[in-house]
């Protein structure tokens, strides 16, 4: 397996970034020089892509204590041993003569190595950063091992340059994973159409259609595959009132369209033309909200409605107001009975489906906030500016990003909303449903 060892002089943090990498606490973190005084190995995973990683006790320059010459002797075993090295360097103290003692070993290996500039705990520092390119390597990344912060960005950059031969099973996997089946769940009020959709995309009589309310009592899982991709439909009941719901069958059968939106990767919401956005649809899409999901909205049976545009623009508009709290979710129109807009209401599903997937870099995503706080200041909060210091996605999908502030509580929904918005535009996730988490950095005490 490809092997990354992490090393650098004692107390910059080799271990606090170990930590971070496997998710556990598994070395010994401590702000005394050389505690960690063996190498410690574990196995990591990044994007799908496992690895080696190793973390060293920290090189010491002279025999300043009884372990120094053994830790020299760790690292320079893991010299010949590693694949690639990760020189961790502090960013506060800035660089030292032991930091050019490493990095002139690593060079005689002619081996990749990463420069974390440890302790960069938000944007503001990352200028710090550029003193460390005289060590002689082109990739340097700002990081906060503690923070959460540029972490990513140097695991991108790992596992992007592990050889092919090394990692070709696990991308393959990770590439099966992305490109797997995509569970589509068509959900929406009875009679709405949904089992006249799914014919319609299948192209024959698959799930049984009927005006008669509730016809559809269960599941129905179906593969389709269109182009290079591959579906899941699940062709879900209709959700009704639960005043209207009897104990039963049809009332379990709401529990599994339940789940059908919980499990699904897309969730496709089926309006009545005729009938425009009820009450039930808008409480199915507060479920679609509630769970995060992405979504597509479908306007169904517009063959019945007059083919004129202002016709069409006025029952968009209906939908867009009354839906407004899913917005990011695309309007598709299509007459289930002719099969008109069947082919593009697939692509908009492939579309959405890839937004929920997407990375962005977290140099990207910080210049972003800081045109968003330009474009509007948020209000004070108690007399005190609100302030967004620097953000970073989480992992899974959909996209949900961790943002640093002074005072959460101070950051009103509408604002929120404006970040959300704005993100979408800059970040190109049109139609992803954006989580934000704002959480309170931790103020230097005085």
């Amino acid at each position: 397996m490809y092997r990354v060892a992490i090393v650098g002089r004692p107390n910059v943090g080799k271990s606090s970034l170990f930590n971070r990498i496997i998710g556990k606490r598994k070395a010994i973190i401590e702000d005394i020089p050389g505690v960690t005084r063996d190498r410690l190995v574990s196995k990591a995973k990044w994007r799908g892509v496992p690895f080696e990683l190793v973390d060293t006790g920290g090189y010491i320059q002279a025999d300043r204590d009884s372990f120094a010459s053994y830790i020299r002797k760790q690292i320079e075993k893991e010299l010949k041993d590693a694949d690639a090295f990760v020189l961790v360097v502090d960013g506060k103290e800035g660089l030292t003569p032991a930091d050019k003692d490493i990095a002139l070993l690593l060079k005689k290996e002619k081996k990749p190595v990463y420069i974390a500039v440890n302790k960069i705990d938000n944007p503001n520092m990352e200028d710090r950063i550029y003193e460390f390119y005289e060590l002689g390597f082109d990739q340097v990344y700002p990081v906060s091992s503690i923070q959460k912060y540029g972490v990513a960005d140097l695991l991108d950059a790992i596992v992007e340059n592990i050889p092919r031969e090394k990692a070709e099973d696990f991308e393959e996997e990770k590439e099966k994973d992305r490109t797997r089946k995509i569970k589509v769940a068509i959900v929406g009020k009875p009679n709405a159409g949904k089992s006249s959709l799914l014919n319609a995309i299948l192209g024959e009589e698959r799930a049984v259609v009927s005006d008669i309310p509730g016809t559809t009592t269960d599941v129905v899982d179906t593969y389709f595959k269109w182009k290079d991709r591959e579906f899941l439909f699940l062709d879900t009941a209709g959700l009704r009132k639960k005043s209207k719901v009897d104990y039963g069958i049809e009332f379990f059968s709401v529990g599994r369209t339940l789940d059908a939106i919980k499990k699904a990767d897309v969730v496709v919401l089926v309006i009545d033309a005729e009938q425009g956005v009820t009450e039930q649809d808008t409480k199915i899409a507060g479920l679609i909200q509630k769970y995060h999901k992405p979504a597509v909205i479908v306007i169904n049976k517009i063959d019945k409605i007059p083919p004129s545009s202002e016709a069409r623009n006025r029952l968009i508009k209906q939908v867009k107001d009354r839906l407004y709290f899913i917005s990011y979710a695309p309007i598709v129109l299509v007459s289930a009975k002719n099969r008109q807009g069947i082919k593009n209401l697939l692509q908009t599903i492939v579309q959405v489906y890839e937004e929920a997937w997407k990375r962005v870099n977290t140099g990207k995503l910080n210049r972003a906030l800081q045109k968003i706080m330009k474009l509007r200041q948020p209000p004070s909060y108690n007399g005190k500016p609100l302030k967004m210091f620097y953000g970073t996605q989480l992992e899974g999908k959909p996209p949900a990003f961790l943002i640093f502030v002074n005072y959460p509580e101070g950051f009103k929904e509408s604002y929120i909303k404006f970040i959300e918005n704005n993100l979408r535009q800059m970040l190109d996730m049109h139609h992803a449903p954006i989580k934000l988490i704002l959480k309170e950095r931790k103020r230097d005490k005085v």
